[in-house]
């Protein structure tokens, strides 16, 4: 065997090489994985509480890294179409004089675990109606929430969005997420219409 190595030591030397290449390659790419894992962000958009407008909302950094929530939308389906507004703003939330405005606002730092309860249903159509929308809540068939933030890792904006489906019982109203996770949304081009949505609420 020796011998062998020692008449093809070109080739061993060049198979040595190769090897400790391919090494390298796959070590730095699981420290990029890795790096990138942790730079991504998760936001879960979930409901507390009862299942009817009562219901709370909730909005839970489960990334590595803090977020800037920069808006949060509601979207309301009618059977007269579609409506997106800001609701962001805690309108029910009278500010006092030694409030900065952070209780009045869902704009601001979340860290990573943390979750921040922007309102009821019933709150997020109130706060749509003071936008102008004319929603009445007796005609909602679906809500979406989209969470839009940013971070130091990154140089656009994140966001999530999860959508809410309505059913009634007699006079009841109850809302269901119509899937398990909240849908991140990452690609630039999904990203592009809700980038283009907050420069038109400036």
């Amino acid at each position: 065997m020796w011998d062998w190595i020692a008449a093809n030591r070109s080739l061993v030397q060049v198979s040595m090489t190769a090897v400790t290449a391919l090494i390298w390659i796959i070590w730095l790419h699981l420290i990029m994985s890795g790096l990138k894992r942790q730079a991504r962000t998760e936001i879960l958009i979930h409901m507390g509480g009862a299942r009817d407008l009562s219901g709370r909302m909730l909005v839970s950094n489960l990334g590595l890294e803090p977020i800037y929530v920069l808006e949060i939308m509601l979207m309301v389906r009618t059977e007269q179409g579609e409506e997106v507004m800001s609701v962001a703003n805690r309108v029910e939330v009278e500010r006092k004089e030694d409030d900065l405005g952070r209780n009045a606002t869902l704009q601001g730092p979340l860290k990573s675990g943390e979750v921040v309860e922007i309102g009821s249903v019933l709150d997020l159509v109130e706060r749509a109606r003071q936008g102008a929308a004319s929603v009445n809540q007796a005609d909602i068939y679906d809500i979406e929430i989209t969470a839009v933030g940013v971070t130091s890792a990154d140089y656009t904006i994140v966001a999530a969005k999860r959508l809410f489906r309505t059913t009634r019982q007699g006079c009841q109203m109850h809302l269901h997420p119509t899937t398990l996770h909240t849908r991140q949304i990452r690609s630039a081009k999904q990203l592009r219409p809700i980038a283009e949505r907050l420069t038109s609420l400036l």
